[in-house]
Protein backbone atom coordinates (compact mmCIF):
# COMPACT_ATOMS: atom_id res chain seq x y z
CA UNK A 1 0.00 0.00 0.00
CA UNK A 2 1.31 3.45 -0.96
CA UNK A 3 0.84 6.10 1.73
CA UNK A 4 2.52 9.23 0.33
CA UNK A 5 2.91 11.05 -2.94
CA UNK A 6 6.69 10.61 -3.17
CA UNK A 7 6.31 6.82 -3.12
CA UNK A 8 3.63 7.07 -5.80
CA UNK A 9 5.85 9.26 -7.99
CA UNK A 10 8.73 6.81 -7.56
CA UNK A 11 6.52 3.89 -8.62
CA UNK A 12 5.25 5.77 -11.68
CA UNK A 13 8.82 6.72 -12.70
CA UNK A 14 9.95 3.10 -12.36
CA UNK A 15 7.00 1.93 -14.44
CA UNK A 16 7.79 4.50 -17.13
CA UNK A 17 11.46 3.50 -17.15
CA UNK A 18 10.54 -0.20 -17.45
CA UNK A 19 8.11 0.43 -20.33
CA UNK A 20 10.61 2.64 -22.17
CA UNK A 21 13.14 -0.21 -21.87
CA UNK A 22 10.65 -2.66 -23.38
CA UNK A 23 9.85 -0.27 -26.23
CA UNK A 24 13.57 0.20 -26.95
CA UNK A 25 14.01 -3.59 -27.21
CA UNK A 26 11.11 -3.77 -29.66
CA UNK A 27 12.39 -0.85 -31.75
CA UNK A 28 15.89 -2.37 -31.87
CA UNK A 29 14.54 -5.41 -33.75
CA UNK A 30 13.04 -3.29 -36.53
CA UNK A 31 9.48 -4.32 -35.72
CA UNK A 32 6.76 -2.00 -37.03
CA UNK A 33 3.64 -4.08 -36.26
CA UNK A 34 3.20 -5.86 -32.94
CA UNK A 35 0.63 -8.65 -32.69
CA UNK A 36 -0.34 -9.50 -29.11
CA UNK A 37 -2.33 -12.57 -28.07
CA UNK A 38 -5.28 -12.27 -25.71
CA UNK A 39 -4.11 -12.74 -22.18
CA UNK A 40 -5.48 -13.98 -18.91
CA UNK A 41 -4.19 -10.66 -17.62
CA UNK A 42 -6.75 -8.30 -19.11
CA UNK A 43 -4.37 -5.32 -18.86
CA UNK A 44 -1.31 -6.98 -20.41
CA UNK A 45 -0.81 -3.80 -22.47
CA UNK A 46 -1.41 -0.47 -20.79
CA UNK A 47 -2.08 2.98 -22.25
CA UNK A 48 1.42 4.26 -21.50
CA UNK A 49 3.01 1.41 -23.49
CA UNK A 50 0.60 2.00 -26.39
CA UNK A 51 1.48 5.70 -26.31
CA UNK A 52 5.25 5.06 -26.50
CA UNK A 53 4.82 2.45 -29.24
CA UNK A 54 2.68 4.81 -31.32
CA UNK A 55 5.34 7.52 -30.94
CA UNK A 56 7.80 5.07 -32.53
CA UNK A 57 5.28 4.34 -35.35
CA UNK A 58 4.67 0.76 -34.21
CA UNK A 59 1.14 -0.48 -34.85
CA UNK A 60 -0.22 -2.65 -32.02
CA UNK A 61 -2.90 -5.24 -32.66
CA UNK A 62 -3.97 -6.83 -29.41
CA UNK A 63 -6.55 -9.42 -28.43
CA UNK A 64 -5.57 -12.05 -31.01
CA UNK A 65 -7.19 -15.39 -30.18
CA UNK A 66 -4.88 -18.20 -29.13
CA UNK A 67 -6.30 -20.39 -31.92
CA UNK A 68 -5.28 -17.79 -34.53
CA UNK A 69 -1.63 -17.48 -33.49
CA UNK A 70 -0.39 -20.54 -35.44
CA UNK A 71 -2.33 -19.51 -38.55
CA UNK A 72 -0.92 -15.98 -38.46
CA UNK A 73 2.62 -17.28 -37.89
CA UNK A 74 2.31 -19.58 -40.93
CA UNK A 75 0.92 -16.73 -42.99
CA UNK A 76 3.61 -14.14 -42.28
CA UNK A 77 6.46 -16.59 -41.59
CA UNK A 78 6.93 -15.49 -37.97
CA UNK A 79 7.82 -17.28 -34.74
CA UNK A 80 5.69 -16.63 -31.62
CA UNK A 81 7.65 -15.08 -28.76
CA UNK A 82 6.54 -15.75 -25.17
CA UNK A 83 8.86 -13.20 -23.49
CA UNK A 84 10.50 -9.92 -24.47
CA UNK A 85 13.97 -11.33 -23.75
CA UNK A 86 13.52 -13.82 -26.62
CA UNK A 87 12.28 -11.16 -29.05
CA UNK A 88 14.78 -10.63 -31.87
CA UNK A 89 14.92 -9.87 -35.59
CA UNK A 90 14.98 -13.57 -36.59
CA UNK A 91 11.51 -14.14 -35.11
CA UNK A 92 9.83 -11.33 -37.06
CA UNK A 93 7.46 -12.09 -39.91
CA UNK A 94 7.11 -10.26 -43.19
CA UNK A 95 4.14 -8.61 -44.86
CA UNK A 96 3.69 -5.85 -47.39
CA UNK A 97 0.78 -4.06 -45.73
CA UNK A 98 -1.20 -4.34 -42.50
CA UNK A 99 -4.50 -2.46 -42.37
CA UNK A 100 -6.96 -2.25 -39.54
CA UNK A 101 -10.50 -1.51 -40.53
CA UNK A 102 -13.93 -2.11 -39.28
CA UNK A 103 -17.29 -2.59 -40.74
CA UNK A 104 -20.63 -3.10 -39.03
CA UNK A 105 -19.09 -3.10 -35.56
CA UNK A 106 -16.42 -5.74 -36.21
CA UNK A 107 -12.70 -5.04 -36.22
CA UNK A 108 -10.93 -6.61 -39.20
CA UNK A 109 -7.16 -6.72 -39.66
CA UNK A 110 -6.07 -7.23 -43.26
CA UNK A 111 -2.51 -8.48 -43.88
CA UNK A 112 -1.38 -8.47 -47.51
CA UNK A 113 1.92 -8.94 -49.34
CA UNK A 114 2.85 -12.10 -47.45
CA UNK A 115 5.91 -14.20 -48.40
CA UNK A 116 5.64 -16.35 -51.54
CA UNK A 117 5.90 -19.64 -49.65
CA UNK A 118 2.72 -18.70 -47.77
CA UNK A 119 0.14 -21.49 -47.90
CA UNK A 120 -2.73 -19.89 -46.05
CA UNK A 121 -5.90 -18.11 -47.12
CA UNK A 122 -8.51 -16.27 -45.11
CA UNK A 123 -12.13 -16.06 -46.15
CA UNK A 124 -14.34 -13.45 -44.53
CA UNK A 125 -17.98 -14.50 -44.38
CA UNK A 126 -20.64 -11.99 -43.45
CA UNK A 127 -24.32 -12.54 -43.00
CA UNK A 128 -27.45 -11.04 -41.52
CA UNK A 129 -27.72 -13.55 -38.67
CA UNK A 130 -26.03 -16.59 -37.14
CA UNK A 131 -28.14 -19.07 -39.11
CA UNK A 132 -27.03 -17.57 -42.44
CA UNK A 133 -23.39 -17.61 -41.30
CA UNK A 134 -23.57 -21.26 -40.25
CA UNK A 135 -25.14 -22.26 -43.58
CA UNK A 136 -22.51 -20.30 -45.51
CA UNK A 137 -19.77 -22.01 -43.49
CA UNK A 138 -21.23 -25.46 -44.27
CA UNK A 139 -21.52 -24.63 -47.98
CA UNK A 140 -17.96 -23.33 -48.06
CA UNK A 141 -16.72 -26.46 -46.29
CA UNK A 142 -18.53 -28.68 -48.84
CA UNK A 143 -17.01 -26.77 -51.74
CA UNK A 144 -13.50 -27.06 -50.26
CA UNK A 145 -14.00 -30.80 -49.77
CA UNK A 146 -14.92 -31.15 -53.46
CA UNK A 147 -11.77 -29.27 -54.49
CA UNK A 148 -9.66 -31.41 -52.14
CA UNK A 149 -11.16 -34.60 -53.61
CA UNK A 150 -10.40 -33.42 -57.15
CA UNK A 151 -6.82 -32.58 -56.24
CA UNK A 152 -6.24 -35.96 -54.58
CA UNK A 153 -7.95 -38.03 -57.30
CA UNK A 154 -7.99 -36.56 -60.78
CA UNK A 155 -11.24 -38.29 -61.76
CA UNK A 156 -14.71 -36.82 -61.61
CA UNK A 157 -17.97 -38.74 -61.69
CA UNK A 158 -20.83 -36.39 -62.54
CA UNK A 159 -23.90 -36.53 -60.35
CA UNK A 160 -27.61 -36.53 -61.10
CA UNK A 161 -27.62 -40.13 -62.43
CA UNK A 162 -25.48 -39.10 -65.44
CA UNK A 163 -23.56 -42.39 -65.27
CA UNK A 164 -26.76 -44.46 -65.30
CA UNK A 165 -28.12 -42.50 -68.26
CA UNK A 166 -24.91 -43.07 -70.20
CA UNK A 167 -24.99 -46.81 -69.49
CA UNK A 168 -28.64 -47.14 -70.50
Amino acid sequence: MVNDYTAMDRILKEEKKYIVGLVKKIVATGCNVLLIQKSILRDAVNDLALHFLSKKNIMVIKDIDRDDVDFICKTIDAVPVPHIDQFNKDKLGKAGLVEEGGGSGAKVVKITGCPDQCKTVSILVRGSNQLVLEEAERSLHDALCVVRALVKKRKLVPGGAAVEMEVS
